[in-house]
Protein backbone atom coordinates (compact mmCIF):
# COMPACT_ATOMS: atom_id res chain seq x y z
CA UNK A 1 0.00 0.00 0.00
CA UNK A 2 1.11 3.22 -1.10
CA UNK A 3 1.15 6.13 1.34
CA UNK A 4 -1.27 7.87 -0.16
CA UNK A 5 -3.69 5.19 0.73
CA UNK A 6 -2.48 4.97 4.31
CA UNK A 7 -3.19 8.67 4.20
CA UNK A 8 -7.00 8.11 2.52
CA UNK A 9 -7.34 5.19 5.36
CA UNK A 10 -6.26 7.91 8.08
CA UNK A 11 -8.86 10.71 6.70
CA UNK A 12 -11.35 8.24 6.42
CA UNK A 13 -10.97 7.17 10.09
CA UNK A 14 -11.35 10.77 11.24
CA UNK A 15 -14.14 11.74 9.41
CA UNK A 16 -15.70 8.55 10.52
CA UNK A 17 -15.24 9.48 14.68
CA UNK A 18 -16.23 12.60 13.82
CA UNK A 19 -19.56 11.30 12.30
CA UNK A 20 -19.95 9.60 14.92
CA UNK A 21 -19.65 12.58 17.51
CA UNK A 22 -21.91 14.67 15.49
CA UNK A 23 -24.74 12.29 15.47
CA UNK A 24 -24.49 11.97 19.23
CA UNK A 25 -27.47 15.01 19.77
CA UNK A 26 -29.64 14.32 16.81
CA UNK A 27 -29.56 10.34 17.77
CA UNK A 28 -29.91 10.72 21.36
CA UNK A 29 -31.67 14.17 21.60
CA UNK A 30 -30.21 15.25 24.90
CA UNK A 31 -27.30 14.39 27.10
CA UNK A 32 -27.71 11.15 28.33
CA UNK A 33 -24.97 8.34 30.27
CA UNK A 34 -25.71 6.49 26.82
CA UNK A 35 -25.21 9.72 24.96
CA UNK A 36 -21.89 10.50 26.70
CA UNK A 37 -21.03 6.50 25.69
CA UNK A 38 -21.61 7.37 22.35
CA UNK A 39 -19.72 10.53 21.96
CA UNK A 40 -17.14 9.13 23.91
CA UNK A 41 -15.98 6.48 21.31
CA UNK A 42 -16.44 8.41 18.56
CA UNK A 43 -13.58 10.54 20.34
CA UNK A 44 -11.70 6.93 20.97
CA UNK A 45 -12.04 7.02 17.02
CA UNK A 46 -10.86 10.36 16.21
CA UNK A 47 -7.98 10.02 18.75
CA UNK A 48 -6.98 6.50 17.08
CA UNK A 49 -6.98 8.07 13.48
CA UNK A 50 -5.12 11.41 14.61
CA UNK A 51 -2.38 8.93 15.78
CA UNK A 52 -1.98 7.81 12.31
CA UNK A 53 -1.55 11.30 11.07
CA UNK A 54 0.97 11.68 13.08
CA UNK A 55 2.65 8.55 12.53
CA UNK A 56 2.65 8.97 9.10
CA UNK A 57 5.42 11.69 9.44
CA UNK A 58 8.31 9.81 9.65
CA UNK A 59 7.65 8.55 13.33
CA UNK A 60 10.56 7.33 15.54
CA UNK A 61 9.25 3.69 15.73
CA UNK A 62 8.48 3.27 19.18
CA UNK A 63 5.57 5.97 17.98
CA UNK A 64 4.75 3.45 15.43
CA UNK A 65 4.67 0.59 17.60
CA UNK A 66 1.87 2.86 20.05
CA UNK A 67 0.07 3.29 17.48
CA UNK A 68 0.07 -0.18 15.82
CA UNK A 69 -1.69 -0.99 19.42
CA UNK A 70 -4.13 1.84 18.88
CA UNK A 71 -5.08 0.78 15.41
CA UNK A 72 -5.55 -2.50 17.30
CA UNK A 73 -7.59 -2.05 20.22
CA UNK A 74 -10.18 0.35 18.10
CA UNK A 75 -10.31 -2.57 15.34
CA UNK A 76 -10.93 -4.89 18.45
CA UNK A 77 -13.62 -2.07 19.92
CA UNK A 78 -15.16 -2.02 16.23
CA UNK A 79 -15.22 -5.99 16.09
CA UNK A 80 -17.04 -6.64 19.94
CA UNK A 81 -19.16 -4.18 18.30
CA UNK A 82 -20.20 -6.32 15.46
CA UNK A 83 -22.75 -8.49 17.15
CA UNK A 84 -24.58 -5.59 18.36
CA UNK A 85 -24.66 -3.45 15.87
CA UNK A 86 -23.73 -5.70 12.48
CA UNK A 87 -23.80 -2.29 10.35
CA UNK A 88 -21.73 -0.79 7.23
CA UNK A 89 -19.72 1.75 9.24
CA UNK A 90 -18.54 -0.61 12.22
CA UNK A 91 -17.28 -3.04 9.26
CA UNK A 92 -15.57 -0.10 8.00
CA UNK A 93 -14.36 1.22 10.92
CA UNK A 94 -12.63 -2.50 11.94
CA UNK A 95 -11.11 -2.72 8.18
CA UNK A 96 -9.56 0.78 8.36
CA UNK A 97 -8.14 0.23 11.66
CA UNK A 98 -7.06 -2.90 10.97
CA UNK A 99 -5.63 -2.66 7.61
CA UNK A 100 -3.58 0.60 9.43
CA UNK A 101 -2.62 -1.60 11.91
CA UNK A 102 -0.60 -4.54 9.65
CA UNK A 103 0.72 -1.38 7.71
CA UNK A 104 2.45 0.37 10.46
CA UNK A 105 3.70 -2.65 12.05
CA UNK A 106 5.03 -3.71 8.42
CA UNK A 107 6.77 -0.65 8.12
CA UNK A 108 8.08 -0.59 11.40
CA UNK A 109 9.61 -4.32 11.18
CA UNK A 110 10.86 -3.84 7.79
CA UNK A 111 12.61 -0.72 8.74
CA UNK A 112 14.25 -2.06 12.12
CA UNK A 113 15.11 -5.31 10.14
CA UNK A 114 17.07 -2.58 8.01
CA UNK A 115 18.69 -0.53 10.63
CA UNK A 116 19.91 -3.53 12.35
CA UNK A 117 21.44 -5.24 8.91
CA UNK A 118 23.07 -1.71 8.09
CA UNK A 119 24.27 -1.47 12.12
CA UNK A 120 26.09 -5.22 11.65
CA UNK A 121 27.37 -3.73 8.07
Amino acid sequence: MTRKAMWLLASLGLLLGVLHLTLTLPIYGRLSLEALWFAGSGLAVVCCALMNVVALQSSPPLTRWAVVTANLLIAGFFAAAWPLLPSPQVAAGFIIFIVLAAYFGLLTVWQEKAAQRAAAS
